[in-house]
């Protein structure tokens, strides 16, 4: 199915942390884009690269190398200096060029005039993907020169000047006979048929399995970066309703959490028998007193007022389970709800709603059970052994209550209604308590950020994942969830290297 530039830069990066490399990627790429031009015009001939200075140039190189391989005769003109292109894979494959100097040659910038070309196959990888508006010289010059040359027109991925989610052109675009474009065909290409010629999707080695598992391409590319102008709250006000008098440290660490995760205000409502120990923890913490031992119906209207001053709630850490607070909880579920506010029900919450039974939650509210409290909201007691049995309890419970449900466990499974992904990050060192709540926290300052619930889930949950990772090949299986808090920051930064340093690879058998 079609798919946009920003997915597929999911994809290459979740590539990347499996490990197959941008390099192997670009390798694959060009070498069938070459096969499908030797398929349709045979093994010799003379062909010319247009070629820019990112991704889809060093696609091009590739392309050149395999050619010359298969017999052909292979010009590469350089539309940029070679100290402009920063790309590693691009640099070493036009390295890898130069050597061969008795089938291709190679015209930098500036040694060869803009004129018509002939030749039987000329191949477009000047911009690929990677347009931006306005159209800019070199690249301007270098579409009208490709277009006025004669010879078989080939893109490689996109037509260098379309626009590959909308089909705009900017500015002006490559006419292609061919367009061979990669992994999936991208949505401007079906509105630009007149420019791509026929399309030819061809598979470069991006594992199924990237779509699946969350990876560090869904933080990288799915959320949002804080504006340069941004002021106190663009990043997201959060309120942690929890705490009771056993219980202060759940609502704290959610709370933490949520500012570690890039929330610019969080809010901590506890009843007065806890709040006070709740403040002491940190002075980053906006702590509101409620009356009383436990939360109650006494405290719904300052809460009304605060959940109007949020962007999202998370209720449950450290709440108990008191007569009065079921009542307040199941209260809070439905004015939350009515607001159209995004919540999180954890722990307590959730127990209180499976108790509660049944309840329309919009598809803005994320429920983050484990295996026993997704069962009490089911009001089941099947035996649950495989993945598939996991899958389908997430799933009918997310169908009962209109809400993304994210199944804790050994893999998480992250369900709303038939959308489906999976996380592995984490390991046995987070069954120490706390480590819900600072999933919670990330999960809440997602939605404050207006990522969608579904989104927040699985990102979150491989944050917090890849953050108890670090903790762990540091500490082993003494971690704590503070040890964790301090790690999100690190993991929102660098994903890909945080992930890559944890993981340890092992074959894996199939029974």
């Amino acid at each position: 199915m079609p798919i946009t530039v920003k997915e597929m830069r999911v994809l290459e990066i979740n590539s990347c942390a499996l490990g197959v490399s941008t390099r192997i990627l670009m390798e694959n790429a060009g070498s069938l884009t070459a096969k499908i031009i030797v398929d349709r015009l045979g093994r010799k001939g003379k062909a010319v690269i247009f070629a820019g200075k990112g991704g889809n140039a060093g696609d091009s190189f590739v392309v050149a190398r395999q050619l010359a391989g298969y017999g052909y005769n292979v010009d590469v003109l350089l539309f940029y200096s070679i100290n402009d292109i920063t790309n590693k894979d691009t640099l070493d494959n036009l390295k890898i060029l130069s050597t061969m100097d008795k089938t291709v040659r190679i015209f930098k910038s500036g040694t060869f005039a803009l004129e018509t070309v002939k030749a039987d196959v000329l191949i477009d990888g000047l911009l690929g993907v990677g347009v931006k508006p306005p159209l800019r010289e070199p690249i301007k010059s270098a579409i009208e020169m490709f277009n006025r040359s004669k010879g078989f027109k080939v893109a490689i991925d996109v037509p260098s000047g379309l626009n590959p989610d909308t089909g705009e052109i900017v500015g002006d675009c490559v006419r292609a006979n061919l367009t061979v474009t990669f992994h999936d065909v991208k949505y401007g290409l079906l509105k630009a048929k007149e420019y791509a010629g026929e399309i030819v999707i061809v598979k470069i080695g991006i594992p199924p399995e990237t779509a699946l598992y969350v990876g560090p391409g869904n933080v990288i590319y799915e959320v949002p970066a804080k504006p340069k102008d941004a002021h106190k709250g663009m990043g997201g006000r959060v309120l942690v309703i929890g705490g009771s008098e056993l219980y202060s440290g759940a609502p704290a660490l959610s709370a933490l959490a949520s500012l570690k995760s890039g929330a610019d205000l969080a809010f901590v409502a506890a009843p007065e028998s806890v709040a006070y120990v709740i403040s002491s923890y940190s002075p980053n913490l906006i702590v509101k007193k409620l009356p009383g031992v436990n939360l109650n119906v006494k405290a719904l209207n300052e809460l009304k007022a605060f959940i109007n001053r949020v962007d999202t709630i998370v209720m449950g850490p450290g709440l108990g389970l008191a007569d009065e607070t079921k009542e307040a909880v199941i209260e809070l579920i439905h004015e939350i709800t009515k607001a159209n506010k995004p919540m999180v029900l954890d722990a307590d919450a959730l127990k209180i709603l499976a108790e509660h039974g049944r309840a329309d939650l919009k598809g803005s509210t994320i429920l983050t059970p484990h295996l026993r409290e997704a069962l009490m909201l089911l009001k089941s007691h099947r035996d649950v052994y495989s993945l598939n049995d996991r899958i389908n309890v997430a799933t009918e419970i997310s169908k009962i209550y209109n809400a993304v449900v994210l199944l804790k466990g050994p893999v998480d499974i992250i369900v709303y209604n038939d959308s489906l992904k999976l996380n592995r990050t984490g390991n046995q060192g987070m069954s120490v308590g706390g480590t819900g709540d600072t999933l919670t926290g990330i999960a809440a300052t997602l939605l404050a950020r207006k990522i969608n619930p579904f989104k927040a889930a699985y990102i979150a949950a491989f944050v917090n994942g890849v953050s108890g990772d670090l903790a762990y090949k540091e500490l082993g299986e003494r971690l704590t969830a503070t040890d964790i808090l301090n790690n999100i920051p690190i993991v929102f930064k660098s994903p890909l290297e945080s992930y890559i340093e944890t993981r340890n690879f092992s074959i894996i058998s199939s029974k």
